[in-house]
């Protein structure tokens, strides 16, 4: 029976090669035997990868109904090890539903039908998005929900994660979470995340946390050039106390930094010609005695004598 097959580790795969190649029929009947254990399928070995076939492979309007049957069982499948790769699969194929009937077939209701579909798992998480967030296989839920969903769903997803950001953006699992919501979201949540590193030293102190360097890093190379600059002037106008208790640049102490020298190095390359620019490499250059006997410093070393030689050649 089909049962027999779709968890067997044999089995599994001639119910893969009927998705692929059986009849419209056996496909449709494949379907409506999946929708009524799919939460069981999904969380097993071979099952889960079953499923994923079945949403590659079903009808749409059937693929739609086998995602709607995870109601109310979302999170017990974004927590297992097979089932958060079928939940993944779900937001991918359906997101990418909705936006060809809403872009290439220019049918809204369509489109419509399609994120009712996904609406339950949409719902699921939000309701839990700091702890999703914060999970090994519900942070990669999140991303998916990201870079795949479409309005209005994008907007709830992102206006979610953006109100939990301060206890993501320091976490080993939130912050990929945070640095995806600068890359596929919207300006204004790179404007709400700019305010908070402003002041106090903020960009400092987070520039030289092992996860959070790596937002503000992000938030460099995906800001608009306002963004950058902004960043680059509050690096500039800091200071820190190093261990002898003098007052440095906080651009030289966080070149100096095991983690922060990622974002001064970046912020070097990305930061467009300007005085700022100037200013920012005048400030390195004057410590560069200081800077070349630091290991971690080494690159940002390299691209101050690459600076020099390129002035150089200007004059000439």
């Amino acid at each position: 029976s089909i049962e027999d097959l779709w968890n067997d580790v044999y089995g599994n795969f001639i119910l893969q090669k009927l998705l692929d190649h059986g009849t419209e029929d056996m496909k449709a009947e494949l379907g409506d035997r999946f929708h009524s254990d799919v939460v069981s399928l999904s969380n097993r070995v071979y099952g889960c990868r079953v499923v994923q076939k079945a949403l590659d492979t079903l009808p749409k309007e059937k693929v739609a109904k086998l995602v709607s049957a995870f109601k109310g069982r979302v999170l017990p499948c974004i927590h297992d090890h097979n089932g958060n790769h079928v939940i993944q699969k779900s937001i991918i194929v359906i997101s990418n539903f909705a936006k060809q009937a809403r872009e290439g077939e220019r049918c809204e209701e369509m489109a419509s039908f399609f994120l009712e579909s996904l609406d339950p798992i949409i719902n699921e998480v939000i309701r839990d998005m700091e702890g999703l967030s914060r999970h090994p296989y519900g942070c990669r839920v999140v991303q998916r929900m990201v870079e795949y969903c479409i309005e209005p769903q994008k907007s709830r997803i992102l206006d979610s994660i953006i109100a939990h950001h301060n206890l993501l953006v320091d976490d080993q699992y939130g912050n990929y979470v945070f640095q995806r919501s600068l890359s596929y979201g919207r300006v204004q949540d790179r404007e709400a995340i700019l305010e908070t590193f402003l002041g106090g030293n903020n960009v400092v102190r987070m520039s030289m946390r092992k996860l959070a360097s790596n937002v503000v890093e992000m938030m460099i190379k995906h800001g608009n050039e306002y963004e950058r600059q902004t960043l680059v002037q509050e690096m500039l106008n800091s200071t820190c106390v190093d261990q002898r208790g003098n007052t440095l640049s906080a651009v030289v102490a966080m070149s100096m930094d095991a983690y922060a020298n990622y974002v001064v190095k970046t912020a070097m390359d990305v930061i467009e010609s300007s005085p700022l620019r100037d200013q920012l490499y005048g400030v390195l250059l004057s410590h560069l005695t200081e800077l070349e006997d630091i290991p971690y410093a080494k690159h940002i070393v390299s691209r101050i004598h690459s600076h020099i030689g390129e002035a150089t050649k200007a004059e000439i």
